[in-house]
């Protein structure tokens, strides 16, 4: 198994691959900028889903529509982490792993992901990103470890506020990886200071 990890701060909306990810909190503002974006290239879609309850954010939910070549992957992919107050370690771990589960299951190899940022909890983004990158990693780890031609990559747009906070998570990462395992990390922050 091989893995290929790629902070970057780019639009999600832009990058090339099977399917983007969005971990969106209970009852989301289309004002974010991610979802504000990619509901304006959808002609709209996303709020209207939002505005008719369709789609709300509680825990656990998840939304997946087909691109129709509305953005650059596939499918978009939304999971609902449920009300920001309650959100902790353990909801992004269960969230996650479910959403890795979801992933493998479409054949999806090749998936960008935005992590959203709790306002008052500015500190903990980085921690955030190295929980998810993590149970990602494990959830297909579990499954191909034996398969020397599996690859697994994994875009995480990363708003530029926090893309230097990457550094720190990048190095525990490499720190701590899954022993034997054939992997690479590139970041934005590094290609900067090159």
């Amino acid at each position: 198994m091989k893995i290929d990890l790629r902070f970057l701060n780019r639009p999600i909306e832009d990058l090339w691959c099977q399917a983007i990810v969005l971990l969106v909190f209970q009852n989301p503002s289309i004002v974010n900028d991610v979802l504000s974006n990619i509901n304006d290239k959808m002609g709209g879609s996303l709020n209207d889903l939002i505005n008719r309850g369709v789609w709300t954010g509680e825990r656990g939910e998840n939304l997946l529509l087909a691109t129709q070549g509305a953005i650059r992957a596939d499918r978009l992919l939304m999971r609902g982490l449920g009300p920001v107050g309650v959100f902790d370690n353990e909801v992004l771990i269960k969230e996650v792993s479910e959403t890795g589960t979801a992933l493998d299951q479409m054949g999806v190899r090749e998936f960008g992901i935005n992590v959203p940022s709790a306002d008052d909890r500015y500190n903990e983004y980085g921690m955030h990103i190295e929980t998810v990158a993590t149970r990602l990693v494990e959830v297909f780890y579990d499954k191909y470890k034996d398969d020397p031609e599996f690859l697994l990559k994994i875009f995480f747009s990363i708003d530029n506020d926090f893309i230097n906070a990457v550094d720190q998570v990048i190095k525990r990462l490499r720190r701590n990886m899954l022993p034997g395992l054939d992997f690479s990390i590139i970041s934005d922050s590094q290609r900067n200071m090159d």
